[in-house]
Parts: structure tokens; sequence; C-alpha cells
């Protein structure tokens, strides 16, 4: 019985953060992750509530049915933080920094942790990623050939520096406490702060250009226009989702959870986003500049 129970497979600890709006892609990438699991992969799962609502935690208890696993909620107080950060991002909600503050409240047994996005769709077992051995490395990601060449000029990183994804992340949470990362995230904030275009993604890519980080192969995050059937694992809706190839992969797993369906696939969804776009283009014949445009269109969240 002993030996049974030491030789049982470690759980696969799994970070997600989300609010209300969110939780029927969260639902939707469980619903994934839970489906496509090799049959002896086990599930911790650590959730930030940015706002759910009992509904919404009860839907996500729902998921059992499809394979059970655990469920961990945490509600840090990430505001105390946002002095560090630019006031005017207001495209991006609060709960999108929970990955930089995960070493203040997961676990301290807690060695590393996979953090997910929530508008992802898994196809295979995370095992391997889980896996990863992380060696000195504070991270693990995917890098992001398409980033723009001026933004990462702008962060003054190296030009030959490889700018990563931050939605699908292997965190070495070990090193994080042994090297006190969160007080150069913040110092980084700061330093950054008129510069940061993608919250979170500019600071964890700023300090990994000064130390070091561990790249994953493509396959572990990545947009469904780059979808390859039988490789890539793990699909990311990122950017303007209504316009992304292959939503059916996306609606089918919608189907499973008790939403549903995402909102986006909602009538009067397409309507308001129809009649704000009409409404944005308006006021960008008023608009000569295109900087001026640009900030506009980042209010307008035209996703």
């Amino acid at each position: 019985m002993d030996a049974e129970h030491t030789s049982a497979k470690a759980p696969i600890e799994i970070l997600f953060a989300s609010d209300s709006g969110y939780c029927p892609f969260l639902a939707t990438a469980l619903a994934s992750i839970l489906t496509n699991a090799a049959p002896d992969d086990e599930f911790s799962i650590h959730l930030v509530d940015g706002g759910l609502t009992e509904d919404d935690l009860q839907k996500i208890e729902e998921l059992k049915k499809i394979k059970d696993f655990r469920l961990a909620l945490y509600r840090p107080n990430l505001r105390e933080y946002l002095k560090y950060l630019r006031n005017d991002i207001s495209n991006f909600p609060i709960v999108v920094n929970a990955r930089l503050f995960a070493e203040k409240y997961l676990p301290e047994t807690l060695d590393k942790v996979i953090y997910l996005d929530a508008d992802i769709v898994v196809l295979g077992s995370l095992s391997e990623l889980w896996e990863t051995d992380l060696g000195d490395n504070f991270v693990a990601a995917v890098p992001d050939p398409k980033m723009r060449a001026s933004h990462r000029q702008a962060l003054g990183l190296p030009d030959d520096y490889r700018y990563f994804f931050s939605g699908g992340l292997v965190i070495n949470l070990k090193k994080w406490r042994e090297e006190r990362v969160l007080e150069k995230f913040l110092d980084i904030c700061l330093e950054i702060k008129d510069k940061i275009e993608f919250p979170d993604q500019d600071v964890l890519n700023t300090y990994a250009s000064r130390r070091s980080y561990l790249p994953l192969a493509g396959r572990w995050t990545c947009h469904p226009r780059d979808f390859v059937e039988g490789d890539t694992v793990v699909l990311h809706y990122m950017g303007s989702r209504h316009r992304c190839p292959n939503l059916p992969i996306l609606y089918k797993y919608a189907a499973l959870t008790p939403y549903g369906r995402l909102p986006m696939q909602g009538f009067w969804y397409r309507v308001r986003r129809g009649l704000r776009r009409a409404l944005f283009i308006f006021l960008c014949l008023f608009l000569p500049k295109k900087q001026w445009r640009k900030n506009l269109r980042k209010r307008f969240v035209l996703r």
C-alpha cells in the first residue's frame, strides 16, 4: 500500500487568474485540459479570483464531472501594486498581473507551477510541459518571433533577445523566492513605467533579458493561425479573438462547459462590437495623427 502510494504520479500544478467576464474562457480552458489529459494525469488548479461570482465558481466545480481535480482559490490584493504600473493601461484587467506576484500567495511548499492564460485550449496532456527541467532558469516560455522590433527597442532589450509570450509559463517558484525576483520586478515596473504596453509580459521580458530564461517549443503556446494538427498542444486565442482562425476548436470545448458557449458567440455581443467599431472609425476621422488613433483603439479594445 505504501509503495503504491509513493509511486503515484504527482499532480500537475496549474495557475489561472480570471474575473467574471473571462470565466467562460477559463471554463473552456479547463474543459480542454481535463478532456485531453492522459489517464494518469492529476491536476491541482490554483485560481486567482479577480471577481468571480458564486455562479461562476459553481460552474467551475461542475467541470469535475469530466475529470476530478483539486481547486484552491486565492484573492490577493493586487491593487497595492498598481502604483508600480502605468496608470492608463485600461484595456487589461487588474487580475492579469497576478502571475508577477505568484510567490506571495501560492504555498511555500510549491516549487514550480504552470501558468496559463484563460483564453487557451489544450489539445493534449500537459505532463511533458510539467516535467520540463528548469535548471537554474527562473521561467520557461515560448518566444514570440513576431513581436515588433520597435517595442523591443523601446524597452531597451538587446537586439538578439528573444521576447516571449507570458500567456504560458513554467514558473520556478523556488528560484523566485531565493532571488527575491518580485522586488526586482517592481523596480523594473518603475524603470519602464512609461514604455509598458503589455503589463506583466514587458516586465518579465525585461528581467529575463538581464538574466536568462528557458525557451520552449512553439507547440506550448501557439496562435491559432500557426496551428499544426498533431503537434500544437496549447492554442492561445489572443488578440482579436473573433477574427482568429480555428474558432470551431475553441467553440467545441466551450460547448462542454456549463456555460455552453462563449460571450463572443452571442448575437448582442456582435451587435455591440459592430457599433463600437463604427463609432471608433467615425472618431478616427477627426484624429489626423497615427498615435492618437492608436491610443483611441486601446480604449475601445476592438477584439
